[in-house]
């Protein structure tokens, strides 16, 4: 295993990346997909506000193209109600979640504390404590948080009878494991060696010639760290109507 700072800094607050460049976020009426309203909030509030790992205290980081909606939802929602957010502008689409995850590191606040990748796409009930998480396993390198589902929508992990992660795939069903679209590595460094991986074998982990962060964690494995998965529970995907939801979770 290579040292990469496993040492007691990696208890210090969590690194939070939220990719928001996706061809699918700024909407044709002029609004992006994290305006969408969820009951008295938004997809946005719903999700990341929700997780039981945010505190106000939290340094969040937002991934966005550099395009007029994106700027506007910027200045007028994250730069507001997020005093501590930074956010990193890509002038182009990028090569994928991964990618975009990637640049959002560049302005991560604490380089020994875990990273988490958050879609903010998803609603889910979890009540994970990430950072003492890695804290009490020196060996963990990598989370994910995810929920009984077949649906050829999401991506999966495949885990060992211990429990511990064998595989991981986009968009390809290989268990009934489905990822709720966050994802936790134990450090920046550890989240780097994990994009190597995805590069050097990036013809096997591609989907559709775009990195996502999901088969990152196969990364994460390869060089000699756990990953393990957490449970999202109450799954509602904006993405997916309810009833279909339901119709394709593993009973």
């Amino acid at each position: 295993m290579p040292d990469v700072g496993i040492g007691p800094g990696a208890t210090a607050p969590l690194n939070i990346i939220i990719p928001m460049a996706g061809s699918d976020f700024e909407r044709p009426d002029g609004s992006v997909k994290a305006e969408i309203p969820v009951g008295k909030t938004t997809l946005l509030g719903a999700t990341l506000e929700a997780r039981s790992w945010w505190t106000t205290a939290a340094v969040p980081v937002f991934v966005l193209r550099d395009q007029p909606g994106s700027r506007r939802y910027a200045r007028e929602t994250l730069l507001r109600h997020y005093s501590t957010a930074r956010i990193v502008w890509l002038s182009e689409m990028s090569g994928g979640a991964a990618w975009s995850a990637a640049a959002g590191t560049a302005l991560a606040a604490f380089p020994d504390a875990p990273v988490v990748v958050d879609l903010c796409d998803i609603i889910f009930d979890s009540d994970a404590d990430i950072a003492a998480i890695f804290a009490a396993d020196p060996n963990l390198g990598g989370l994910a948080l995810t929920f009984g589902s077949r649906h050829p929508q999401y991506s999966y992990i495949r885990l060992g009878d211990d429990g511990r992660m064998l595989e991981a795939r986009e968009k390809i069903v290989i268990s009934g494991n489905a990822s709720a679209g966050v994802y936790a590595f134990r450090n920046v460094a550890v989240f780097h060696l994990a994009l190597a991986h995805s590069l050097q074998n990036r013809a096997s982990l591609a989907h559709n010639g775009l990195l996502f962060v999901c088969p990152m964690l196969n990364g994460v494995v390869a060089h000699g760290f756990d990953v393990r998965t957490l449970p999202a529970r109450d799954v509602f995907d904006v993405k997916i109507a309810d009833a279909a939801l339901a119709g394709w979770r593993q009973r």
